[in-house]
């Protein structure tokens, strides 16, 4: 185990056996100089997120719906171009200049996709979104059907609102949970039916404001009631009101920091693993929201099926990644950016299909090139040999890309979520910033103009309704309401959107507590030494792994 001082926060981390030895794999001398939350800010800079754009395609002047604004550096083509039309423009290494200098030269040149998704059916309005049908302004997910403002979802129907839900069937404000149906407002639980208000709950039905839960049925604060008693419970809460659903949230949020029980570490199925909601781990440290990994240190926010991969995020099925963002079924690949089933890349961007690659951005299908200019093998090797040793020289060997590579503005990464940055602090450590103009909010309502409940809504209040906008003063943007929005609240007895759906859905974000690091504490019970990645607030509520089992 080796200790270094963070040469930006100034805190000191570790570098443990498993992480020097993944180091070795990838043929890296030297050790990092920045903690790992530090890393994961500066990977995350690079992963566009939260946003959808109205822009044109800058090949064909179509009109397109893009995670990236006019601000991008790079032209922006559609997906279907981008594929069709390949031929980025190459460039020859000068060795009297910097790596990163040329580089950006020639990136700025290359076209890139406007979204990632495929096999969708009437799901423009989502991005790096798979095999689904009928999603509406969803991000980070795969095989849903009929969801609408949701993130990171998988085998999900009829949700809204949700995040990382897995397997379930008509739900609102559904976080973190599993093979859930007919409920609102569910925090990391499983097999849960006609329940609203629960966490940390498990094989439970028509249960409200429950936590720590285990095969129960009829259940109010974790008060056992016969059926007729929690039917009249229930009714004293008509969640379809925007003022009760709101009280709740609140009364929700009070249970989670004085009642519930919290176990030190949100890890299931798991051999020597240490991080945050994750499951079917084995060897893997300080690893956040993911699922089947293995000997892995240092990586959050993926999909499963990934081995042997350090300091990374977003590794669907990736093995050997080293730096990376997004290197989507990719092997041995180090300081990348958005490659998909590529092998043997460094210091590329934007790649599909790719082998054997050095510097390149843009390319599809290609071999053994260097920005982007085919080459023998042999001459391959020999100049990325010596492009190396010159970058050894010029210290920029080790290092991923500065930040003004990144396609996107810093405040539209996924980093800015759980970093925030002022724009001289985004400046300051060589992010883009965006540069807004000014909205004008003068011709929208404001939310107080949204009815309370849609119980008593007439035909001609929804088609008033559905005319207008409305203005999220937190988001600072506008929002309207739609007849689907409206449909959905009647069928899930819910209220109507109240706020722009990116405001909502990191609302809900803000329930899976996740900042790059553990943190020590105690157990509540024990006072047994752990680590976790639980707010301070809720330390007086976490347990550890025994004294959690006991309280179920």
């Amino acid at each position: 185990m080796k200790q270094a001082q963070c040469t930006l926060s100034g805190e000191t981390f570790q570098a443990s056996d498993l992480e020097q030895s993944l180091r070795q794999k990838f043929d890296l001398s030297d050790n990092p100089t920045t903690a790992p939350w530090v890393r994961f800010r500066e990977l995350g800079a690079f992963w566009q997120h939260w946003n959808l754009h109205n822009r044109v395609c800058d090949l064909s002047g179509e009109k397109i719906i893009s995670v990236f604004n006019e601000q991008c550096p790079y032209p922006i083509w559609h997906k279907d171009l981008w594929i069709k039309e390949n031929n980025p423009p190459t460039a020859s290494y000068d060795f009297s200049r910097s790596f990163f200098e040329q580089a950006w030269e020639l990136f700025q040149q290359c076209p890139l996709p406007h979204t990632f998704q495929s096999k969708n059916e009437n799901c423009d309005y989502t991005d790096d979104f798979y095999n689904s049908k009928n999603c509406y302004l969803c991000h980070s997910g795969q095989n849903n059907e009929d969801l609408m403002y949701s993130y990171g979802c998988d085998s999900a129907k009829d949700l809204c609102y949700s995040g990382r839900a897995f397997r379930s069937e008509l739900g609102v404000d559904i976080i973190n949970s599993h093979h859930c149906f007919d409920s609102l407002y569910l925090l990391s639980c499983w097999n849960i039916s006609n329940s609203a208000f629960l966490y940390d709950c498990r094989n439970c039905s028509d249960c409200l404001f429950c936590f720590n839960l285990r095969n129960k049925q009829y259940c109010f604060g974790n008060q056992q009631l016969t059926k007729t008693e929690f039917e009249a419970k229930k009714e004293q809460w008509d969640l379809s009101s925007r003022a009760v659903y709101d009280k709740a949230k609140y009364f929700f949020a009070d249970m989670m920091i004085h009642k519930a029980w919290h176990k030190f570490q949100d890890i299931e199925h798991y051999e020597n693993a240490s991080g945050s909601y994750i499951s079917h781990v084995k060897n893997c440290e300080n690893c956040h929201l993911l699922t089947h990994h293995e000997d892995c240190v240092n990586v959050a926010f993926s999909g499963p099926k990934a081995r042997l991969c350090l300091d990374s995020i977003g590794t669907v099925g990736a093995e050997l990644a080293y730096q990376c963002v997004l290197p989507v079924y990719s092997y041995f690949v180090r300081f990348c950016s958005a490659v998909n089933n590529c092998k043997f890349c460094d210091y590329s961007m934007f790649l599909q299909n790719c082998e054997h690659c050095f510097g390149c951005c843009g390319l599809f299908g290609k071999k053994y090139c260097i920005f982007n200019k085919q080459y023998s093998p042999t001459e391959y090797e020999t100049i990325r040999q010596k492009i190396i040793d010159q970058m050894k020289k010029n210290n920029e060997w080790g290092k991923f890309f500065p930040g003004k590579f990144a396609p996107n503005s810093y405040e539209e990464s996924w980093s800015s979520f759980y970093w925030p940055l002022s724009q001289t602090e985004q400046q300051k450590l060589g992010f883009r910033t965006l540069h807004k103009s000014p909205r004008n909010h003068e011709n929208h309502l404001d939310i107080t103009n949204i009815p309370d409940s849609v119980t008593n809504l007439t035909d001609e209040d929804e088609a008033s309704l559905r005319q207008q906008s409305f203005w999220d003063k937190e988001y600072q943007r506008p929002f309207k309401i739609l007849g689907a929005d409206i449909k959905f609240a009647r069928k899930m007895n819910c209220p109507l959107p109240n706020c722009f759906y990116m405001n909502r859905i990191q609302e809900n974000f803000g329930w899976l507590f996740f900042n790059g690091k553990l943190t020590p504490s105690h157990c509540a019970k024990c006072q047994k030494s752990i680590q976790t990645n639980l707010p301070a607030k809720y330390h007086q509520r976490i347990l550890c792994e025994d004294c959690y089992l006991a309280i179920l």
